[in-house]
């Protein structure tokens, strides 16, 4: 079997603050592949950025969303695997080499993606929570994916090009999607959980639950019911379907217990409830950040679960109305 080649593809809007890292830590990886970068009508200066380093430059006249610019990559891809990239995330000098050895390897995936790792560069603690609840995910799930990751994924060319490639009528999630149709269609993803990456995205707290609810919420309540595809994996794990619930509860369950004191017991029973659905989480915060990160865990994940289930709850009702109407 002859050696195959790789292909980079980095889609940008706006993302001058952290792009030359990016693009830094590629130029200095092993395996020297083809790296094409897609600006997406940035107003900042990202393509100016891209244009000192020696890689292709793409710039696209209309902002596009990172599905459009993704696909536009392709178009210009001369390897036989294309390994998807944001411009806020740094590789590792081997992992180049390690994605064409496993691909070499293993002709029996079409796909595969990897973790972050359990370190962010943001030290502010929405941030770290959030890298690491992605890393935890990652983690503990399934190898054998159902899903994608343009972030930091990779797929044979040829099986992009026949699918054809993402859809680019979605803003959010276009990822997903693709991996859903890939799983669909006889095709094997892998979660490669070695092969990790550094996150540099900072969070606020509004801007996570705007992005959590918007952007990943509601978009992949909607994909499981297209697709029917809903697995005890990921974060849709049966711990993770109830803590929504018992969430809820405590929440509601709150200002009864000032009307009727004895109700606080079962309150109370609910808390701890929500801390065993969450123990094995809350043990590896502990172990990585201490046990005052960890106890800002447990309120961060009651909030992450709330606003969760609002988005999961929206995402029904939309696809739920979408099907009353076309039929």
């Amino acid at each position: 079997m002859p050696d195959l080649t790789l292909t980079v593809i980095i889609p940008v809007y706006n993302d001058a603050a952290v792009l030359e890292k990016c693009l830094r830590a590629v130029m200095t990886a092993d395996g020297s592949p083809q790296v094409i970068v897609v600006d997406d009508a940035s107003t900042d200066a990202s393509a100016a950025i891209a244009e000192h380093f020696p890689c292709t430059v793409l710039r696209l006249k209309k902002n596009s969303g990172a599905a459009s610019a993704r696909n536009h990559g392709a178009k210009s891809a001369r390897g036989d695997i294309l390994f998807f990239l944001d411009s806020d995330i740094l590789v590792e000098s081997d992992t180049f080499v390690r994605i064409l050895q496993i691909f070499q390897a293993h002709p029996e995936i079409a796909a595969l993606f990897g973790s972050y790792q359990s370190d962010t560069v943001p030290q502010n603690f929405v941030s770290q929570y959030k890298n690491l609840l992605h890393h935890y995910t990652h983690q503990i799930a399934r190898a054998d994916a159902a899903t994608f990751c343009g972030g930091y994924g990779a797929v044979r060319r040829a099986v992009f090009q026949e699918l054809g490639g993402f859809d680019t009528s979605y803003r959010a999630l276009e990822d997903i999607e693709f991996g859903y149709r890939l799983h669909n269609n006889g095709y094997g993803t892998r979660l490669q959980k070695d092969l990790q990456f550094t996150h540099m995205k900072h969070y606020t707290l509004a801007r996570l639950a705007r992005s959590d609810v918007m952007n990943r919420a509601i978009p992949w309540t909607q994909l499981m019911l297209k697709y029917g595809i809903m697995r005890n994996d990921l974060n849709t794990r049966s711990n993770n379907v109830l803590s929504v619930a018992v969430a809820f509860a405590l929440l509601l369950l709150l200002p009864m217990c000032f009307v009727l004191p004895t109700l606080f017991w079962v309150w109370s029973a609910l808390l701890i409830l929500f801390v065993a659905l969450n123990a094995s989480f809350l043990a590896f915060v502990w172990h990585e950040r201490g046990a005052w990160f960890a106890l800002r865990t447990i309120a961060m994940s009651w909030f992450f679960y709330i606003y969760s289930g609002i988005g999961m709850g929206l995402g029904i009702a939309i696809y739920l109305r979408a099907r009353v109407f076309d039929r």
